[in-house]
């Protein structure tokens, strides 16, 4: 039988800087179509884990270095997850991974993209964090300086406690502020204001990501906890 400690310990061993479970009647809210069920009927828990980004990347003046370590860090998360899927099938569980991109959900019109789930939201879920006013998924860990993978599998395991409360403080405002085109509200992000400004193609044709001011203005990008080791960290900060 498969314990939380083991997938732990197996996402550990794959290089995962924090893992947390999530039991599958949490997702009761999500809209039709990403929920669990919708991609694998029999899920019973839902695994996150996530990747750090190192903080320094944000200070530098050219944007290439940032669009790198976003970029590796989003196939290293996804090599975790495949990782750990073989490892939960070995040991007789049915597991899947769920890539962050791509994606089929896209509005021409609004320029907004859904993946498969809402791997934040299967973060909340799990216990890792929050999902701050930036609309960036935050840990006491790491901050926003993450990436974030999921498994599904249906392996019934222990469920973590689900973090209570938010670490923005009511009244900061640096992430809405700082935004160059005002695409941070109530209502959350305007993707199409966000992307327009942040994703462009250089004179080679390369994708680059270009802002990330909310990113980097924010007082918890890199953890509140510095040394810390919640039940979620599966190495030591």
């Amino acid at each position: 039988m498969i314990s939380s400690f083991d997938v732990k310990q197996w996402a550990q061993t794959c290089g995962a800087d924090l893992c947390g479970i999530a039991s599958v009647d949490r997702f009761e809210a999500a809209p039709e179509g990403f929920h669990p069920y919708d991609l694998f009927p029999d899920t019973k828990s839902v695994i996150s884990i996530a990747c750090r980004l190192p903080e320094s990347t944000l200070y530098i003046k050219n944007s290439i270095p940032y669009s790198v370590v976003e970029n590796i860090a989003l196939a290293k998360v996804q090599q975790i997850a495949y990782a750990l899927s073989i490892k939960l099938e070995d040991h007789g569980a049915k597991a899947i991974m769920v890539p962050s991109v791509p994606y089929d959900y896209w509005d021409e019109d609004t320029m907004v993209g859904k993946g498969l789930l809402s791997l934040k939201h299967v973060a909340y879920y799990a216990g890792l964090g929050y999902i701050g006013k930036n609309s960036l998924f935050c840990t006491s860990e790491f901050g926003t300086m993450i990436k974030l993978g999921a498994i599904l599998t249906d392996a019934v395991l222990d469920a973590d406690a689900i973090c209570e409360g938010t670490f923005c403080s009511e009244a900061c405002e640096l992430c809405v502020k700082s935004c160059p085109v005002g695409a941070i509200g109530d209502e959350g992000i305007n993707q199409k204001k966000c992307r327009t400004n942040s994703e462009v193609l250089n004179k080679r044709g390369v994708e680059l990501t270009v802002c990330y001011q909310c990113r980097m203005v924010c007082p918890n990008r890199a953890g509140i906890r510095k040394g810390s080791k919640s039940n979620k960290s599966v190495v030591t900060v």
